[in-house]
């Protein structure tokens, strides 16, 4: 399954709308909801009902930060190595880490 480029949320198989750019960048949209709101030019951010705006402000329940930060674990570590080809402690440098 794949998450909503929007607000985050699970998209079930066979809904949600995907929208492909000239230059290949995919998005996901659970809803036209979510579509309407990027191209409105709103930032997840500042949205109250996505889960970016729950993280930042501390209101996401433990499951599912526990599963956010799964997901940033097996997703930008790695692409951010593999982009730049770097090295495993210059990309947790990169990243912020220690």
């Amino acid at each position: 399954m794949s998450r909503c480029s929007f607000c985050g949320n699970e998209i079930e198989k066979g809904t949600g709308l995907i929208f492909v750019e000239k230059i290949g960048k995919v998005h996901h949209y659970c809803s036209s909801k979510c579509e309407r709101n990027v191209l409105l030019g709103r930032k997840p951010k500042h949205v109250r009902w996505t889960q970016e705006f729950k993280k930042l402000k501390g209101k996401l329940s433990a499951e599912a930060q526990k599963e956010a930060l799964q997901q940033e674990a097996q997703g930008s570590g790695e692409t951010v190595k593999h982009k730049m080809g770097l090295s495993g402690a210059a990309a947790k440098k990169l990243k912020g880490g220690a």
